[in-house]
């Protein structure tokens, strides 16, 4: 054997080393490609089906303060009916005629007959009705103030330093906090 067969053997076991290797890594390399790509479709799966859920939630979440408002704009609707009562309770108050409401008055009062105190009224209410007020009066400890109250209707029994609102402003507020959930259940069956 000489040294070209040797040098020809060298070079020829060269060429089947560098094949394998080559051949090796084109395996490695398409195995890791395999890999790879498996590996980059389970998370492109499963950020899909995270953003849906996301996506699912956030719609959700909308809804809900979606329904959320409507409720709230619902409940605003009722209030502002039930204020409405209330306003359109006062209004007719305010308006029955004199005899009317000077019964009304006098009704009120009634408890105050005994104890005694000036009677204040708005201005008009005591234009209207003070000599009405004063006779029915006459006997008990209650007497007309000369200055008035600045309320829409009723009275205030002052004594002394002491005030009793009966206006009809708190008498009506009063009512409206005992009577609420009765005017929401007749309002909104």
């Amino acid at each position: 054997m000489g040294i070209e067969n040797i040098t020809a053997r060298i070079l020829e076991e060269a060429r089947e080393e560098a094949e394998n290797t080559r051949k090796a890594a084109e395996e490695e390399r398409d195995r890791l490609l395999k890999e790879a790509e498996a590996q980059a479709e389970a998370q492109k799966e499963e950020l899909q089906k995270k953003a849906e859920e996301d996506a699912a939630l956030l719609k959700e979440r909308k809804a809900s303060v979606a329904e959320l408002e409507v409720r709230k704009l619902k409940l605003a609707v009722k209030q502002e009916m039930i204020e409405e009562s209330f306003q359109e309770a006062m209004k007719s108050l305010t308006e029955l005629d004199d005899s009317q409401y000077a019964a009304l008055l006098e009704r009120e009062l009634a408890g105050f007959r005994e104890e005694g105190g000036e009677v204040l009224l708005n201005a008009s209410d005591k234009s209207r009705l003070s000599g009405t007020l004063e006779k029915w009066m006459a006997g008990s400890r209650l007497t007309i103030a000369q200055d008035t109250a600045d309320i829409k209707g009723g009275f205030l029994i002052r004594r002394g330093n002491i005030f009793v609102n009966a206006s009809l402003e708190e008498i009506l507020e009063a009512e409206k906090k005992e009577m609420t959930a009765h005017l929401a259940s007749l309002l909104f069956a």
